[in-house]
């Protein structure tokens, strides 16, 4: 009989060997540098491959017998006491040679301290404790072991632990890596100290960022857009009748987002690499990886088109401060990092969803700003701009770009009802309205490497049981915003009977407004502005009041009603996400110049003054020009308009209009 003692498990620790009833060590030549013994170890025990092996007592001296001493083992022996030796009890060496093993199945590899598994601070479990991997010259090729172990694709970066997850406070378990970047595991790779060292200085703790083996493009963040994997060193698209919410859970995890909310049809979000992959994925939704999914071989029949996911960017949601669960200070958590939300914009739509996502029914009240006390975590800036009809918090359209910064302490509150009525928000609200509440010397200018979130004023009416849509004549069933500077923003018209047809402001509201976004593929509503903001129509009034849920891909599905006055003039008005517009301007081509925000149909400046330099690479993958940007604070030729300041992008954000900045 064969074990292993003294490493926290049965793949590691010091070899023994049971002989006439007894357990004893084994001890071999210190000049054996190739191991071969350790190889036959693991192999018997069902344990792997070698991760390392030591003939200095790593796991403590034995203190009984020593029962063999193996020499010249070939690696190919189906037990120890098959390798050649000097008869059992028979040797030269004492129990300062006690040979000692770690086998690959006793030790595990992870990222901590981000929330997402393809990111973080190295940490390997070396005799059942998680510890740090200390390095000094830690790089590229060290990184690019370590994510393709943990099949999260290519490294994007390899950094100090002490600059971006924080410094690990157990063992080190690793000291001095060095990698060539093509081993399959970190324990291939040559390593200078096994530990575990306990009450090791942390200064040198490693961290990596890899490139993930999924991702969504075409959204606004890194949580909603067309999904692709890595197949090698390219990105490809999967077709969608691949994908199912099993999947998207998957890769909401893996991603380091919330809940998957919905798989939406392919065109829903811009191009991706443009290549399909016509494989698959058979998920149960726990897999903490995609790349642990079964993959599922391609069906044979022709693709419909790539698949698109929509994760909540929140990874949680909480009311603080509670003593009933269903009363308290508004917390999210981002990443696994809980805060409070600024209660500046908060209201009550955005109480209604979060409420009943809670279970607690619909929201009562919602209590001034620091009704609660303000939590430990941060404030978080984000500006939600619920409808009250969504399912799920993370549904809502959610603004920061150009928020003003949010009074310490005015965390934002929420009085449920807690009941879980299932009641829609109409019934209990009738009329409920909002209304959202200097120029600098230098431009940002970006040279790139290859709506506006705005909460404005929005109004429900209560609406009358919803007749059987009237038929609509097939080919007609078109719609649009015109009468503004684009084409996701404007006075809405639908074709109807061989003309175009206002729509009446009657009944219209921020539900019906998502339907009409969506289906023309400007992102999400904004506002619900009458027709006295854009040009005014000049044909007919569209004889029916829609009645969406907002869940609808086309206004065609919703129900609709009978119009009963509607004066001329007082059409329904909308204005999506994508109206907000951003260009670099006077510069060679359209991914180089200074860099210009459009806001309330008016182009203006971003001034360099306190803006990141990660908001250009936000730019760039916004336009479609590369995954890298450089910014300089160039002086204008002239006297131009600003719109913002202080832009805050962090490095993996994909748009502008996630990130902080000074007020607009």
């Amino acid at each position: 009989e064969l074990r292993l003692v003294g490493g926290g498990g049965r793949c590691a620790g010091r070899v023994e060997v049971k002989h006439s009833g007894e357990w004893g060590s084994v001890c071999v030549f210190d000049f054996d540098w190739q191991a071969r013994w350790a190889i036959v170890v693991c192999r018997q025990l069902g344990c792997g491959r070698v991760a390392t092996a030591s003939p200095y007592a790593p796991f403590g001296q034995g203190t009984g017998q020593i029962w063999l001493q193996p020499f010249f083992c070939r690696g190919t022996e189906d037990a120890l006491e098959r390798c050649p030796h000097f008869g059992w009890g028979q040797h030269f060496c004492g129990h300062e040679r006690d040979a000692g093993v770690t086998c690959t199945d006793a030790v595990e590899l992870r990222l901590a301290g981000s929330g997402s598994p393809c990111a973080g601070r190295v940490e390997v479990q070396l005799q059942g404790h998680w510890g740090s991997v200390g390095d000094d010259s830690w790089d590229m090729d060290d990184a690019e072991v370590v994510c393709q172990q943990l099949g999260c694709g290519s490294a994007s970066g390899a950094y100090s632990a002490l600059d971006h997850f924080g410094a690990g406070d157990g063992p080190v378990s690793l000291a001095l890596v060095n990698c060539s970047g093509y081993e399959s595991t970190l324990w291939d790779c040559e390593i200078r100290g096994w530990g575990p060292y306990n009450g090791s200085i942390h200064d040198f703790d490693t961290a990596v960022v890899c490139q993930g083996f999924s991702r969504l493009v075409g959204g606004d963040g890194a949580c909603a857009g067309q999904l692709e994997v890595r197949q090698g060193r390219a990105w490809v698209s999967v077709c969608e009748d691949q994908v199912d919410m099993k999947v998207a859970q998957v890769v909401c995890r893996e991603l380091g987002c919330g809940a998957a909310l919905a798989i939406p049809g392919s065109g829903r979000f811009a191009a991706g690499s443009g290549s399909l992959w016509d494989g698959g994925f058979q998920c149960n939704s726990t897999e903490p990886l995609l790349s642990a999914c079964a993959r599922r071989p391609p069906r044979g029949q022709g693709c419909t088109g790539p698949a698109s996911i929509i994760c909540s960017p929140y990874t949680g949601f909480r009311l603080g401060n509670s003593s009933s669960g269903c009363t308290g200070r508004v917390e999210v958590a981002v990443r696994g990092t809980w805060g409070s939300v600024c209660a500046t914009e908060w209201d009550l739509p955005d109480a209604h969803v979060l409420c009943r996502q809670l279970g607690c029914g619909h929201a009562l009240t919602v209590p001034p700003g620091g009704s609660f006390g303000s939590g430990e975590g941060p404030l978080w800036p984000d500006a939600f701009g619920c409808s009250g009809s969504e399912r799920h918090p993370g549904e809502c359209p959610i603004a920061v770009l150009g928020k003003p910064p949010c009074a310490p302490g005015n965390a934002a509150a929420v009085n449920c009802s807690g009941v879980n009525t299932y009641l829609s928000y109409l019934e209990y609200s009738n009329n409920f309205m909002t209304t959202a509440p200097p120029d600098m010397p230098h431009g940002a200018a970006i040279v790139c490497s290859g709506g506006c979130p705005e909460k404005g004023r929005r109004c429900w009416f209560p609406k009358q049981p919803t007749q059987p849509r009237p038929s609509v004549p097939a080919g007609s069933r078109w719609v649009r915003l015109v009468g503004s500077s684009g084409r996701c923003a404007g006075r809405v018209e639908v074709y109807s009977g061989g003309t175009w047809s206002t729509v009446c402001q009657e009944g219209w509201d921020l539900q019906d407004a998502a339907v009409v976004c969506r289906e023309l593929g400007c992102g999400t509503a904004l506002e619900t502005s009458s027709s006295a903001h854009f040009s005014p129509g000049t044909g007919p009034l569209w004889p029916y009041i829609p009645d969406c849920s907002g869940t609808e891909e086309s206004l065609w599905e919703c129900g609709r009603l009978e119009q009963r006055e509607c004066g001329r003039g007082s059409g329904a008005g909308a204005v999506c996400s994508e109206q907000l517009s951003v260009r670099l301007a006077a510069g060679h081509g359209r991914c180089r110049g200074f860099l210009e925000v459009s806001h309330n149909g008016t182009w203006g400046r971003v001034c360099a003054n306190g803006t990141s330099p990660s908001t250009a690479a936000a730019v760039c993958r916004q336009l479609g020009c590369g995954d890298r940007g450089w910014l300089s604070a160039v002086p204008a030729q002239q006297p131009s308009h600003a719109w913002l300041a202080w832009v805050g992008c962090e490095d993996s954000a994909r748009s502008l209009w996630g990130c902080p900045s000074a007020p607009w």
